[in-house]
């Protein structure tokens, strides 16, 4: 093989491998991941943007931008959230408490996924929105699901909704209990203001 033979194999060795990771950073990696596999296949690439608590994201892909919330978890209220005395109450949990334990999730979801690749799948539907036009959504950081692994680590609740993983992510949250993790430290538990 001389010189311009081995230069065109390489050229044409180097336009396959750009090929291919332009296909799978934007349309093939759901199916290497197992999403297509799923009832819930229909997903995109989009990029996170900003955190504006443990379930409500900003993201944006290309040109477009959207605010959606993690579907079926129920994030720790921060200082200045006009339900979080009525979430402390409900959960039984000193307010202030529950506001430092809502930004150290918050925070801990920041270090994970902000301005990282999420996979956005819309379980209810691609229009299915919450109260205040956020999209329900889950979302996948390199194939782990994010709502999944905050329920493990005990960083937030599980919601009372009917999703198709509601199930999963009950089951989630009383192991989390157990081990006493996150907002399931003992020190937490039945803290309610007096």
């Amino acid at each position: 093989m001389n010189k311009r033979q081995s230069r065109i194999v390489i050229t044409i060795f180097l336009v396959g491998l750009l090929g291919f990771c332009l296909l799978f950073t934007f349309g093939l990696s759901p199916y290497l991941t197992g999403a297509a596999d799923r009832s819930d296949a229909f997903s995109m690439l989009w990029r996170c943007m900003d955190i504006s608590n443990a379930e409500v994201l900003r993201v944006q892909q290309v040109d477009e931008e959207r605010w959606v919330r993690l579907l079926g978890v129920e994030a720790p209220r921060m200082d200045g959230a006009p339900d979080l005395m009525e979430q402390a109450a409900r959960r039984g949990v000193d307010p202030a408490w529950l506001a430092r334990q809502g930004q150290v999730s918050r925070n801990t979801l920041s270090a994970w996924i902000m301005r990282r690749g999420l996979h956005i799948t819309h379980p209810l539907g691609e229009e299915a929105r919450d109260e205040e036009g956020r999209y329900w959504v889950y979302a996948e950081v390199a194939g782990i699901d994010i709502a999944r692994k905050l329920l493990q680590g005990g960083q937030v609740y599980a919601a009372d909704i009917e999703h198709p993983r509601r199930e999963q992510y009950v089951a989630l949250e009383s192991e989390a209990r157990e081990r006493q993790l996150g907002i399931w430290r003992p020190e937490a538990v039945g803290l309610l203001a007096e």
